[in-house]
Parts: structure tokens; C-alpha cells; sequence
């Protein structure tokens, strides 16, 4: 069974997140097998993991190599009491793929894809030209070296090592960055 930091799941939920998140699409026989338990047992672990919304089974794509025109991430400080408006307001945007709310220099951070420049550009303007926003930095990225959705830890609290699938995206073009910073009222 699995020795791991998940300490909010059982030994067997454990060990089955970790098989999935190897492989999402890994047998649930052959799961079973490993952990010496039925494929029943295994089924309904995992879809009751699934439901709780304690892991997703999804696949993890590079949106330059789908042919993605621009994928952008900016770094923005948001007024403290602006907040949850603002993360609210930019969670419904389609195009937003990644949110977080951060501490240091900005405290959120919004991956996004769009069409165009321009489409990238209207974007930011909206969403990002109001009062709420003391300033941000976009960063239009041109090339994804490596992306790894994995969140294990080790028994140390530092990062496992990536499972053996992980590897760099291969090169592309290089980076180009706009800053735009705003005057507090």
C-alpha cells in the first residue's frame, strides 16, 4: 500500500489515486491486482474518489502544439478588498484555464488562451483595466518546456520525483513579455 502524505485518505484510496495519477487510464483489474483487493472494490473507490471531487482524470494537452494562437499568464495585484470580485469575475471567462490566489509582489495569477493578440488585448483590458487592479504583467508564453500536473510529496514534504511519463515539451519560439503598471488612485 501506498506511504504518503494524503493522510486524509485511507491506505487503499492512497494507493489508488497513485495508480491513477500514473496512468489515468490504467486498468482497474490490474490496480486490484497490485493492491490485492477485488476490481469491485477498486471501482467503487475510485468513482466515489471521483465524485468528492478528490482527483479528476483528465488529459493534460500543450495548447502551442493544439495550434492555440496565444497563451498568456499574468501576474496581477489586486487590492486586497477587490479580491474575491475579481477572482469571481475572471472564473467565468472561458478562456481563463488557470486562477490562483498568491501572497507576495501579486496575489493572482490567470493563465489564459486566446484567438489572437487583439482577443488577448480586450481581454486584459476588461478584466484587468479596473480600479480594483493596482497593476499587472502579462507574459505571452512561446514555449512550454514542462508541465507537470503532479502534486505528490515525498515523505519529506519536498516534491516526488516525477513519474517516469514526465518530459519536456520540445522547443518553439522564444519569449516575449509585456508589463503594464497602474497608478493607485
Amino acid at each position: 500500500m501506498a506511504d504518503s502524505l494524503y493522510d486524509r485518505l485511507d491506505p487503499v484510496d492512497q494507493s489508488i489515486v497513485i495508480a491513477l495519477r500514473r496512468d489515468g487510464r490504467r486498468p482497474f483489474r490490474e490496480i486490484a491486482r497490485e493492491l490485492g483487493v477485488s476490481e469491485s472494490m477498486v471501482r467503487k473507490r475510485a468513482r466515489r474518489l471521483l465524485d468528492e471531487g478528490w482527483m479528476r482524470i483528465i488529459a493534460i494537452s500543450d495548447p502551442l502544439a493544439l495550434g492555440v494562437p496565444v497563451v498568456a499568464t499574468t501576474y496581477a495585484k489586486v487590492r486586497p478588498a477587490s479580491l474575491d470580485e475579481v477572482v469571481e469575475s475572471l472564473a467565468r471567462y472561458e478562456s481563463v484555464r488557470y486562477l490562483a490566489t498568491c501572497v507576495g509582489a501579486h496575489n493572482l495569477v490567470v493563465e489564459s488562451l486566446h484567438g489572437s493578440n487583439a482577443e488577448l488585448h480586450a481581454f486584459l483590458q476588461e478584466e484587468l483595466g479596473s480600479d480594483a487592479i493596482v497593476g499587472y504583467e502579462t507574459m505571452q508564453v512561446v514555449r512550454i518546456t514542462k508541465s507537470v500536473w503532479d502534486w505528490e510529496l515525498g515523505d519529506d514534504g519536498s516534491p516526488a520525483p516525477p513519474a517516469p511519463h514526465d518530459r519536456a515539451a520540445p522547443s518553439r519560439r522564444p519569449r516575449s513579455r509585456t508589463t503594464h503598471p497602474r497608478r493607485n488612485p
